[in-house]
């Protein structure tokens, strides 16, 4: 009888050691950054141009104009016509050619994606629902037996 008896808290001890164990409660974060670069081109718009004359008209004695002294500055964009007719009228026009450059640049957009992981307990399978329930069973039959034999000691 004692040999079954200490097979039997045997067997009860090793269903209470390889019962179920519960999962932590982990968390942890990846973070993934993605560069996305776009090639594309960019306008850029050439300045405003500038042009100057300045001109010395003088009267002769027959009452007609004539040039006496002439100075024109303009920049490379710039168009600039002069014009003096004979009745001594000036006429001046003035043109720039409206110019865009493109240009090639590079646009990149940053994305970050973070990516939890978070780990929570699991459902317990057949095994381990088994020793619970016996190792319950076992200690509840251990309890009893333990009070019965107290009092079979204490009645005599």
């Amino acid at each position: 009888m004692r040999a079954f008896i200490y097979i039997f808290l045997m067997f009860i001890g090793c269903s209470v050691f390889l019962g179920c164990k519960t999962g932590k409660h982990l968390t942890s974060t990846d973070s993934h950054t993605q560069i996305i670069v776009h090639e594309k081109l960019i306008p850029v718009f050439r300045p405003s141009d500038s042009a100057s004359i300045r001109a010395l008209l003088e009267c002769d004695s027959n009452g007609k104009v004539l040039l006496s002294w002439f100075d024109m500055a303009q920049s490379e964009n710039a168009k600039l016509r002069f014009q003096l007719d004979s009745m001594g009228n000036l006429l001046a026009d003035f043109k720039v050619p409206s110019d865009t450059v493109y240009i090639h640049g590079k646009d990149s957009t940053i994305i970050k994606t973070e990516v939890k992981h978070i780990e929570v307990e699991r459902k317990r399978n057949s095994w381990e629902k088994f020793c619970i329930g016996f190792t319950i069973i076992a200690l509840l039959s251990i309890i009893a037996f333990v009070i019965l034999k107290l009092r079979s000691i204490i009645k005599f």
